[in-house]
């Protein structure tokens, strides 16, 4: 059973990085009681009701938030596949989003693409999330990919959402397949991944075997140290447990074995040449800091930003979003002005923020 107080906390970030309005995100949380079934109701009723209003992304946000962490039974995958369809029928309306249903290893995955065309190839930004975000979290930077100048691409790590594939120290071969397809319709060999949390990672080991990609552009991802002490048995979030069990498809008790040999070491990672953005937080309480640390001390090009709790508020995931987004556009050296238009409003965010919390008494 997923605890509901670890549900409550880490759920909140993912909140707000879809932009659910604060009111709506804590009125759901404090109506809450110890009832994990209580949880997919809240939010699939606001999904409703969303769709009744016809307000179609409402909808897909509010069933992203009820499927959290993953599918454990029927209430949350009928959740999961309402979500689909209300981001289908959402993007219809918007228009340039096109669905890619791709079998791989007898059975397969699904992505959302934008600027895709065999007449005019375009660089490719391929975003992939962690181990609890679904694909459709990024309507809002799909629906703007007309001004960015670049492709982009988007889904979802093995084991998560319609991603049906397990998780493994081998899931490389799935980007480096989707790459391969996506070469008929984008210039892959201008591609920047960006992947967040365990996403990263995977992207990671990705960029240090293909050379068609130029960048890496990640928010919390898990390096070395966090395998070490996943190994070592350090505890780690009885909700960070059952979902690596679940996208692994390994029991919790042998994670620690399971997990032992997927860090990177450090020749590799000095051996890097592309360069690497990253975001990280020191107070994070699955990845250790050191692994951002590692990354300091070994990668050529890296730009290292911290975020003190990694979107755990609402204009921290809008800056981090915006950053990753103007680093991913710089590394494929795309779209100047929109490039600088996405990084200063990043830095927009970011000072207001420190003048926030300078306001309110805090260290800047």
């Amino acid at each position: 059973m997923i605890p509901a107080t670890e549900l409550r906390r880490f759920a909140l970030p993912h909140a707000y990085a879809q932009s659910i309005p604060g009111d709506v995100i804590h009125r759901v949380m404090q109506s809450l009681d110890e009832d994990e079934g209580a949880w997919t109701h809240a939010w699939s009723s606001l999904a409703m009701a969303a769709e009744f209003r016809g307000r179609d992304l409402d909808a897909v946000r509010y069933y992203a938030m009820a499927r959290f962490p993953y599918v454990d039974g029927p209430n949350r995958l009928a959740a999961q596949q309402a979500c689909v369809a209300s981001f289908d029928r959402w993007r219809k309306r918007v228009r340039g989003i096109s669905r890619l249903d791709l079998p791989f290893e007898d059975t397969g995955f699904a992505c959302w693409a934008t600027g895709l065309s065999i007449r005019n190839r375009l660089p490719l930004i391929l975003v992939i999330g962690g181990i609890a975000g679904i694909k459709e979290q990024w309507a809002p930077v799909l629906a703007e990919s007309d001004r960015l100048g670049a492709a982009v691409v988007v889904t979802e790590l093995p084991g998560v959402g319609e991603n049906s594939l397990t998780y493994g120290t081998d899931s490389v071969r799935m980007l480096t397949y989707l790459l391969d397809l996506l070469g008929r319709a984008a210039d892959t060999s201008r591609t920047c991944v960006v992947g967040l949390g365990f996403g990263g990672h995977l992207a990671l080991r990705h960029v240090l075997e293909d050379d068609r990609v130029r960048g890496l552009a990640t928010v919390g991802a898990p390096v070395r140290d966090f395998f070490v002490r996943a190994a070592d048995h350090t505890p780690l979030p009885r909700l960070v447990d059952l979902t690596l069990s679940h996208v692994m498809r390994t029991p919790v008790d042998r994670l620690p074995a399971a997990l032992a040999d997927w860090g990177v070491d450090e020749e590799r990672l000095t051996g890097l040449r592309v360069p690497v953005a990253c975001v990280a937080g020191r107070d994070d309480e699955i990845v250790p800091y050191s692994d951002a640390q590692l990354l300091e001390r070994t990668v050529p090009r890296l730009r290292l930003v911290e975020n003190d709790t990694l979107g755990g508020r609402p204009e921290q995931a809008a800056e981090t979003r915006l950053w990753l987004l103007s680093q991913a556009l710089r590394m494929v050296g795309t779209a100047g002005a929109v490039r600088r238009a996405a990084s200063a409003r990043a830095r927009v965010l970011r000072a207001r923020r420190r003048l926030n919390r300078t306001s309110a008494g805090a260290p800047a």
